[in-house]
C-alpha cells in the first residue's frame, strides 16, 4: 500500500488540528493513525511554515508535558458562496475555519450566469473589502450550488435555473472574475462538510438532508464525506417515491422534491382557495423560497391550512429521511438549509415520528433526526471548508525579502 504524500499528510493534520482545535502531538498520532515520527515531522514543518503554532503545555499524568499546537487563524482566509435560485449567501472564514464575515445576495432568479456572477462577485470582493481582508491571503472560493455537477470542469449538468446554466464554465468565469481559485461543491455535501467541523454531533457517521428551493442529501461515512463514483451522490431529492405523482425536474415523477418541496408546498397551498391573498404570496418561481417561508411562519403561528400543508412536507421528508437511514444504516440525519429557518423544529419534529417507524437502526439504538446549528449558511461554510480542506488549503510559505544595499 502506497504511503500518503507530504503533502496529503500535512493536509490531513492540518484539518485533523482545525476540527479539533488545540491538541498535542500525541493526539495527533492518536487521531491520524500516522507514526510518532512522522508526526513530529510534518509538525515541524507546519511550524515552519507558520501555519501551527505552539501556545503552551499540558501538564499532569506520567512523562514530559505535552507541547500544545493551535493553527495560526490568520495564515489564510476562505471564501464560501452558497448560490440558490431564490437566495444567496457569502461567508469568510480564517484559516481555522471560524466565520469572519458573512453576507445575503439576492438568488440567480431567473439571470443567466454570465450575468449573475459578477454580480456575485461585486459582492465578495465588497465584504472582503469590509472585514479588512487583502485578496492575497484568500486562498480560494469554494462555489455550493445544486447537482448534478461535473466538478472537475466546474459546470452543473442540469439547465436550471434557465437552459443557459447548463455546461456553463461557472468556476473559470467566477476565476477570472475574482482572480482567484474557485472550487466546485454541491451544497448538500457542502453542508455535511459544514456540520461535521461544527462538532455538535457526537457521531462520524451520519447524514444530511439539505432544503432550499429543492432537496438534496449528503452521508459522511466514519469521518469522510461520500463522494460516490461521479461526485453526484446521495440525491435522494430525486428519489420517486410516488409512481403516479406530479412531474419533476430532473424527468422522473412523484420524487421527494416534487413532493415534499418548497415549491410543492407553495403549490398546495395557492389551490387552497384565499390562502394565497390572505398570505401574499408572490407566486413566482424566483420567489419560491419567500412564499414558502409565508407558509411556514404560518403553520408555526398555528394557522390549520398552513400547518397541514408544512406537516405534510415534513412527512415526506421523514421518508426520505428513512431511505437514507435505511440504505448507509444510519442512526442520525441532520436538517440543514434555509428552507428550514422558519419551520425547522416543526420538521424535525414530525420527521422524527417517520423516523421512529421506519427507520431499521431504531432495532439497534436511538435514531434521531436534529436541525443543523445554522441553517442558513451552512453550506457556505462548508464551500469555505471545501477549500482550506483542497491542496489551496496549504498556503505557500512567504518568500524572503531580498536583500537590499545600504
Amino acid at each position: 500500500m502506497r504511503a500518503p504524500s507530504r503533502a496529503a499528510t500535512g493536509a490531513l493534520v492540518l484539518d485533523l488540528v482545525r476540527t479539533h482545535g488545540t491538541v498535542s502531538r500525541v493526539e495527533l498520532a492518536d487521531r491520524s493513525g500516522l507514526t510518532a515520527a512522522t508526526i513530529t515531522h510534518v509538525v515541524r514543518d507546519l511550524l515552519a511554515e507558520g501555519l501551527l503554532r505552539e501556545v503552551g503545555r499540558l501538564t499532569g499524568g506520567v512523562g514530559s508535558p505535552r507541547r500544545l499546537l493551535e493553527l495560526d487563524a490568520g495564515a489564510g482566509y476562505a471564501v464560501g458562496v452558497q448560490l440558490d435560485r431564490s437566495a444567496s449567501s457569502v461567508v469568510v472564514t480564517d484559516f481555522a475555519g471560524r466565520r469572519v464575515a458573512s453576507t445575503g445576495v439576492r438568488g440567480a432568479g431567473r439571470g443567466r450566469p454570465e450575468e449573475t456572477l459578477p454580480v456575485l462577485a461585486r459582492h465578495i470582493d465588497l465584504l472582503l473589502e469590509g472585514a479588512g481582508i487583502a485578496r492575497g491571503r484568500v486562498l480560494g472560493v469554494g462555489l455550493v450550488t445544486h447537482g448534478p455537477q461535473d466538478r472537475e470542469r466546474g459546470t452543473v449538468l442540469t439547465g436550471q435555473p434557465t437552459p443557459e446554466w447548463r455546461g456553463f464554465p461557472l468556476t473559470s468565469t467566477l476565476s477570472g472574475l475574482l482572480d482567484l481559485p474557485v472550487l466546485l461543491e454541491n451544497d448538500a455535501t457542502a453542508a455535511a462538510v459544514g456540520e461535521q467541523w461544527v462538532g455538535a454531533l457526537d457521531v462520524d457517521t451520519f447524514g444530511v438532508l439539505y432544503m432550499a428551493t429543492g432537496i438534496g442529501g449528503g452521508v459522511v461515512a466514519g469521518a469522510e464525506v461520500y463522494r460516490g463514483g461521479t461526485g453526484n451522490p446521495v440525491e435522494v431529492g430525486h428519489i420517486p417515491v410516488d409512481p403516479g405523482g406530479p412531474a419533476c425536474a430532473c424527468g422522473n415523477r412523484g420524487c421527494v422534491e416534487a413532493l415534499a418541496g418548497p415549491g410543492a408546498v407553495v403549490a398546495a397551498a395557492t389551490r387552497e382557495p384565499g390562502l394565497a391573498a390572505r398570505l401574499r404570496l408572490d407566486g413566482r418561481p424566483d420567489a419560491r423560497l419567500a412564499d414558502f417561508q409565508r407558509v411556514a411562519r404560518a403553520a408555526v403561528a398555528g394557522d390549520p391550512v398552513p400547518l397541514a400543508l408544512v406537516e405534510a412536507s415534513a412527512r415526506r421528508l421523514g421518508t426520505a429521511a428513512v431511505t437514507l437511514m435505511n440504505l448507509f444504516d444510519l442512526d442520525t440525519v441532520v436538517l440543514a438549509g434555509p428552507a428550514f429557518g422558519v419551520a425547522g423544529a416543526l420538521y424535525v419534529d414530525r420527521a422524527q415520528e417517520v423516523v421512529d417507524a421506519g427507520a431499521l437502526a431504531r432495532l439497534l439504538r436511538p435514531v434521531r433526526v436534529r436541525l443543523s446549528r445554522d441553517v442558513g449558511v451552512s453550506a457556505a461554510v462548508g464551500g469555505a471548508l471545501v477549500v482550506l480542506r483542497s491542496a489551496l488549503g496549504r498556503p505557500a510559505p512567504a518568500a524572503p525579502a531580498e536583500l537590499t544595499s545600504a
